[in-house]
């Protein structure tokens, strides 16, 4: 059964997402809760390696929504099929790289990150995803709790180990989970991706990698930055068959006309609908 999501957002974001078929995801510690803004564990704010974009699969247009998070006549709600959404690069059978063999019985694997930039790219470490957005974590609904602080607290393990090297975990089921009560209203849902510092480059079992695992390490305890705040990530070019856009209620002719242009120029078999709010919202 096909889960629908709903973003509200503004005609010039739409825009971009029609264009370059991408979504942005925000860096974890940009959001507009402050509480979620300073996620620290063990003195790590894995906010700065945390990405999210935000959702809502609650049906009903919400009107704190619109006013929130849109500009007024320039706002509209996008609404996806969760499933397959974002674009799946595949390695047949299996894939090797250090040592390390991935394989899922023989059948081709459905990554979300080409290999390029899995295993040749030397900034960071990205997250190992799979088209199984729940399984992985990639997928959450948001828990409204009174205190996400005390959520927080244990996401980040640091272990001593006998050999004087250190250890880390990093529960990311946790992370961008929680959310104060506060915001229930939202009824959110997001997707989440986890970047690292470290150089995926590296061979496994090699100095150079223990060296890499190292400044890994203490890039982590330090809060090293990762030097970028967004990533934009690929859509699936079939998800835009059945996306639906529905119009600001103070929208007038003129924004219509516009998201016209861009679905025919863009994503012809997009749906464009009023707002059920039209008309019952003072401008």
């Amino acid at each position: 059964m096909s889960t629908i999501i709903h973003h509200y957002t503004n005609i010039d974001v739409l825009a971009l997402i029609l264009k370059n078929r991408t979504l942005r995801f925000t860096r974890l510690d940009q959001v507009d809760d402050p509480e979620e803004s300073n996620f620290v564990s063990n003195g790590v704010n894995i906010g700065l390696y945390a990405f999210v974009s935000c959702w809502t699969e609650e049906k009903e247009e919400s009107i704190p929504m619109w006013k929130m998070y849109t500009k007024d006549r320039w706002g509209v709600r996008v609404s996806f099929v969760k499933e397959g959404l974002f674009k799946t690069y595949t390695d047949d059978k299996s894939f090797v790289h250090n040592g390390l063999v991935t394989t899922n019985l023989g059948a081709p694997i459905k990554y979300l990150f080409p290999t390029e930039e899995r295993f040749q790219q030397k900034n960071y470490l990205p997250p190992f995803l799979t088209e199984d957005y729940d399984k992985c974590h990639f997928y959450k609904k948001i828990k409204y709790v009174d205190d996400v602080t005390s959520y927080a607290y244990n996401s980040v393990q640091i272990t001593n180990m006998p050999n004087n090297e250190w250890k880390l975990t990093i529960k990311q089921d946790k992370v961008g989970g929680y959310k104060n009560m506060r915001w229930a209203f939202q009824e959110e849902s997001r997707f989440v991706l986890f970047f690292l510092p470290g150089n995926p480059t590296v061979s496994f079992n090699t100095p150079n990698f223990i060296k890499d695992q190292s400044q890994f390490m203490e890039d982590i305890i330090r809060n090293k930055g990762l030097g970028f705040s967004h990533y934009d990530m690929h859509l699936n070019d079939e998800s835009f068959d059945h996306l639906i856009i529905t119009m600001s209620p103070l929208c007038d002719d003129a924004q219509w006309a516009i998201v016209e242009a861009l679905r025919d120029k863009y994503a012809p078999k997009t749906m464009i609908r009023r707002s059920n709010l039209a008309g019952k919202l003072a401008k």
